[in-house]
């Protein structure tokens, strides 16, 4: 175990607010962080908290390229522990199962068996469902032709990618014919493997929430949960609004699937809630960073922070500097409120899209720093970049939906 005063942190996905999170987080603890991405544009590359900047070749477009880059960087800067920023991970952690990673460079995350397993939609719903977990009826199917057959057009269902992320390879549809051919569209569109084909389920009301966690080889350091108030654009997805609350039968279903993972590292599990009947539904892993993460940082739950003290010093250490989040703090993506309100106007809700209020008051914003303003800036030219390239407020890169 190293000292930690040796230990320097390199972040992937630099371009994104998960990473700045990390980065802040861990800057504030006077943690050196190297941030590295593909794009010399994005939050962490403009961030004046950064050690040292790199870049590398595309995980989705050239994944041995890639892990060759990183494994260059760590050994340049010296680096003691790796985070992903997004989901790079799971390339990461074959890497470093096939020996491809620098000795002694810590990468804490579980290992690959298990992080395919969390990754697949459908693979996990139904192990979350074996384990008493509740989760959205699930439709068994083959093909297009036969969930048409086994659905009513009188009900509405999601059917999503089993890989995917920020609602992307979402779809929603009634049953039968409408939803053979959102499969067989879907199928199409991101080029899936017919024997892989999406998890169908049936749709269900209520709000999003997450429970975020780190576990240390299958034991609870730290929790924290939040309730979704907006997103990003009407299909799902990211949030642009959320605040800290606690839902206890909700994360006992957190917690019970990840020890029984054994997970080691950090999540993010996602939950429907419905206030009508009070009951939740499971919906899916996020194994690694995830978007929302500020708003614990700013609610008292530093997770990038505990997980470095869980490595550096142990995880009793990183247990004793837990403290329960503080409840009702509420946070605001910015520039995500920005896409969501084009959203609104591209879909001729037009009167929504330019009311200024929302009648919720943010107690912190993701990407506006008053400590470091042109992480802002950094954001709105890589999004700019990205939208202009893609036409899309939600672009899709080759690779992410399969």
């Amino acid at each position: 175990m190293q000292n930690e005063a040796e230990t320097t942190v390199m972040l992937t996905q630099g371009w994104c607010r998960s990473s700045y999170s990390a980065l802040r987080g861990l800057a504030r603890h006077g943690v050196r962080v190297v941030v590295s991405d593909t794009s010399r544009i994005g939050m962490c590359q403009a961030s004046r908290l950064a050690h040292a900047r790199g870049r590398y070749a595309s995980p989705y477009a050239d994944p041995e390229g890639f892990v060759t880059d990183v494994a260059g960087l760590c050994e340049r800067h010296g680096i003691g522990l790796l985070l992903p920023g997004h989901e790079e991970g799971e390339l990461l952690v074959q890497a470093r199962e096939a020996g491809r990673l620098p000795p002694g460079l810590a990468l804490p995350m579980v290992d690959a068996a298990t992080l395919a397993l969390v990754n697949d939609k459908d693979r996990m719903s139904r192990l979350a469902r074996e384990q008493g977990v509740p989760v959205a009826a699930i439709v068994d199917y083959a093909t297009p032709a036969e969930a048409a057959r086994v659905t009513l057009p009188s009900r509405e269902y999601v059917a999503r990618a089993r890989r995917g992320n920020s609602s992307k390879g979402v779809r929603f549809s009634r049953g039968g014919e409408a939803l053979e051919q959102t499969l067989a569209e879907m199928m199409v569109d991101f080029e899936l493997d017919p024997a892989r084909p999406p998890i169908v389920q049936e749709r269900v009301a209520g709000d999003g929430w997450g429970v975020s966690c780190l576990y240390w080889q299958g034991e609870r350091i730290a929790s924290f949960t939040h309730r979704r108030l907006q997103e990003k654009v009407a299909t799902g997805g990211t949030s642009t609004l959320r605040v800290s609350a606690a839902h206890p039968a909700m994360e006992a279903d957190a917690h019970r699937l990840l020890a029984g993972l054994q997970w080691h590292g950090l999540a993010m599990l996602e939950f429907k809630h419905d206030p009508a009947t009070g009951r939740h539904a499971f919906i899916e892993v996020n194994p690694r960073l995830w978007g929302s993460i500020d708003l614990s940082l700013s609610a008292g739950v530093n997770f990038p922070w505990l997980l470095y003290l869980a490595q550096t010093r142990g995880p009793a250490v990183a247990r004793a500097h837990f403290r329960p989040a503080r409840q009702g703090v509420v946070a605001r993506w910015l520039l995500g409120d920005v896409i969501r309100r084009l959203d609104l106007a591209r879909r001729g809700r037009l009167g929504a899209a330019l009311r200024l209020a929302d009648g919720v008051s943010a107690d912190s914003f993701d990407d506006a720093k008053w400590d470091d303003p042109l992480v802002l800036v950094g954001e709105g030219l890589y999004y700019l970049a990205k939208g202009l390239r893609t036409h899309s407020m939600n672009p899709l890169e080759a690779g992410m939906v399969r």
